[in-house]
């Protein structure tokens, strides 16, 4: 039965049937295959039983391809009908909230016009009686609402319990036991979007940045009271988002621990697998730990923490590194030592930069073959235009060798670099797949950023005046950084008609001489004054490169704002620099760059969620596209006959604001990530400099055991 797997795979696969186990699966070496043989195993061994398997995955792709390989490989024929339910949490979670009513369907809110409804109205008598909600409601609500909503969901993933945490003392205490799972950083990400709401009061550190001033005390003042009602509130109303589902499932299930309502018989699962336990939240763990412990199942977990790349939603390399601790029973470790996937110098290489990490298992880990070599190539560029077309270059040469080009990634540490791969390969007639999430062209503001350079065109011409009155008007509502009330602009539009501009310049005149409120006030004209000298740097930038800088530089509604980019991913990390630089080619040539921006904008298809429980067809000729642009997050689990690395410098691998050792070794399992996901070749990109500034070479190159 057990031929086809190797000396650490069978060890796994037939390990005692009555333990915990914790299997360490670094990439490529096979886990999900293994994952289904212990599976079958257990019921070879209990022909006498009739077990029932629950198996856990973090993705849909990952569950597809255990459900795939259960119905359609002979091997796993045994597996077939009830005998093994794959799910994700989020389904696993739905449906436990149904139970078996049928007819009981809650409502699952998930887009911006649901988050906004529900916090007006279902949630509006919560927080009108919270003054620090209800100001920051009422003074920004556009952006507040989802914001706010998305921070409650926040706190569900990190274990807040609306039910058990109802005093304070009870919420410091699980504030530093989060602290002690390294998860502080996530927890001041959320002060931090708390203070920019207005909900929690702020201070200026001594590098000027403005952080929250508050204390546990404040925020379990200013918050999580309003948190705790506001929870109990969408619970009652049968609301539910997408956290919600394991959260409120998490709370039904424990309860039913606590009054020892265990499962048994056909509705009872003997053994739980978990698949990617290395991405687990605090909320994941408790429901899958709730989950066991109704059901009195073992667990598997599987995963590889050197793979723990997923903090930035909660998890944390914690709980695979010591699970005994955390579910409070002993766990056999098995680790997989072969990987298939691989060329051996990809594995060795790899697995000296993990060495590293001091806070990580230590594998031994060899390549399935070790006479296979991938290409490694550590490449210095000039520019930005000599890394695209050495891209260029390996691609023209796949597709000349007859290979299959659909194979080749380009992977950035942040989404902004990827910006001007788009708009290349577009130019090129290059088909691209991109993430949802990296789709910044496809925002309302780029398309916003479109329209200021072709206002930009018609700068220097007379224009009428409706034409120019409506162009001004644009570019005030960006100058700051929000929009102009409607009272303010009708002010503003009256006096610039008044005086009857028919260039964009003399409108800006116009502007300057504007003594009515703006903004609330408009002292001496101050407001006016700084609107016409961003709005003059934009009209006085002298080829389009300049303009996107000066759009950059002095337009606040067009920089990062994270309370914005709730709504829309541009500013998250607006890509100004990345798009100036590769601008550079195009001089004055705005029309030209703008068709090309639009070209990029045409391969780039939304690709929806699929419902879990109907994935229906999924957009597979999307990735059959000969290339894919992601950033490192996103790449993991794929692999590409090519990958291309951009930007490995220091300061972007790892970011320059790095500096504590757990935020080092998190970066550092990020770049491993990266570079693990090819099969034949990777390129590392260093390009020489950062427009006026030199750059250094990652210190990971070194760390690899490799030179330029």
């Amino acid at each position: 039965m057990m031929q086809e797997l190797d000396s650490s795979q069978r060890k796994f696969c037939e390990a005692p049937s009555g333990n915990n186990i914790r299997l360490l699966a670094p990439a490529g070496c096979g886990k999900t295959l293994c994952l289904l043989f212990r599976c079958k195993h257990l019921i070879e061994q209990n022909r006498r039983r009739r077990l029932k398997f629950l198996i856990v995955t973090f993705t849909r792709v990952a569950r597809d391809e255990l459900r795939g390989r259960i119905n359609t490989e002979s091997e796993f024929e045994s597996l077939r009908g009830d005998r093994v339910e794959v799910m994700t949490l989020n389904s696993w979670g739905y449906r436990r909230i149904k139970g078996d009513d049928k007819n009981y369907f809650p409502n699952l809110i998930t887009s911006q016009r649901d988050y906004h409804f529900t916090m007006l109205n279902n949630l509006q008598t919560v927080w009108q009686s919270h003054p620090s909600i209800k100001r920051a409601i009422v003074k920004k609500r556009n952006t507040t609402l989802r914001a706010l909503m998305n921070v409650m969901d926040a706190f569900k993933s990190l274990g807040f319990d609306h039910e058990r945490h109802r005093v304070f003392d009870q919420f410091a205490q699980h504030l530093q036991l989060l602290q002690g799972q390294g998860l502080t950083h996530k927890l001041q990400q959320q002060f931090e979007e708390l203070a920019k709401l207005g909900v929690l009061e702020t201070k200026i550190v001594s590098d000027g940045s403005e952080v929250p001033a508050s204390e546990a005390e404040e925020v379990h003042e200013s918050f999580f009271r309003f948190w705790r009602e506001a929870t109990a509130q969408l619970y009652g109303s049968e609301i539910l988002t997408m956290e919600d589902q394991k959260y409120f499932a998490y709370l039904d299930e424990r309860k039913k621990v606590e009054e020892r309502n265990f499962l048994s018989g056909a509705a009872c699962y003997n053994h739980i697998l978990v698949d990617e336990f290395q991405d687990v939240n605090p909320l994941d763990l408790a429901l899958v730990k709730a989950i066991a412990d109704r059901n009195r199942a073992t667990i598997t977990i599987a995963g590889d923490d050197d793979q723990a790349i997923f903090e930035w939603r909660g998890a944390t390399p914690e709980y695979i590194l010591d699970p005994a601790k955390y579910f409070g029973s002993p766990f056999d470790t098995y680790i997989l030592g072969v990987n298939y996937r691989s060329p051996s110098n990809i594995v060795e290489h790899s697995q000296r930069l993990i060495a590293h990490n001091e806070n990580r298992i230590p594998k031994q880990i060899k390549a399935a073959d070790n006479k296979r070599k991938a290409q490694i190539e550590v490449k210095r560029t000039r520019n930005l235009d000599d890394a695209l077309e050495y891209v260029h270059n390996i691609f023209e040469e796949s597709v000349a060798q007859g290979k299959n080009p659909s194979r080749m990634a380009i992977i950035g540490r942040k989404k902004s670099q990827i910006i001007p791969y788009q708009v290349f390969f577009a130019s090129k007639d290059i088909p691209f797949c991109a993430a949802e999430d990296l789709q910044v062209l496809l925002s309302d503001t780029f398309e916003q950023l479109l329209e200021l350079l072709l206002i930009k065109t018609n700068a220097g011409r007379s224009l009428s005046q409706t034409q120019v009155v409506s162009d001004l008007l644009k570019l005030c509502d960006l100058t700051k950084s929000f929009r102009l009330s409607k009272k303010d602009r009708e002010g503003l539009r009256s006096h610039i008609q008044q005086a009857h501009p028919t260039t964009l310049v003399s409108g800006v005149d116009a502007l300057s001489l504007y003594r009515g409120a703006l903004k609330g006030s408009n002292p001496d004209g101050k407001v006016s004054l700084s609107m016409a000298a961003a709005i003059l740097s934009f009209i006085d930038a002298a080829d389009v490169s300049d303009t996107l800088l000066a759009l950059s530089e002095e337009f606040e509604g067009l920089q990062r704002h994270f309370g914005k980019a709730q709504d829309a991913i541009f500013f998250v990390d607006p890509p100004f620099v990345q798009l100036a630089e590769y601008a550079s080619s195009y001089g004055d040539d705005y029309s030209r760059f703008v068709d090309d921006i639009e070209l990029a904008k045409q391969q780039l298809v939304y690709i929806p969620p699929f419902d879990d429980d109907d994935p229906g067809s999924a957009p597979a000729e999307l990735w059959k596209r000969p290339m894919h642009l992601m950033t490192a997050q996103r790449g993991k689990g794929k692999e590409f006959d090519t990958v291309v690395l951009l930007d490995v410098v220091d300061g972007i691998w790892p970011h320059k604001n790095t500096k504590k050792l757990r935020d080092l070794e998190a970066a550092r399992r990020v770049f491993y990530v990266a570079f693990t996901r090819a099969k034949q070749r990777v390129v590392m990109l260093i390009p020489s400099r950062f427009g006026d500034k030199e750059t250094m070479i990652s210190p990971y190159v070194q760390e690899l055991g490799l030179s330029d």
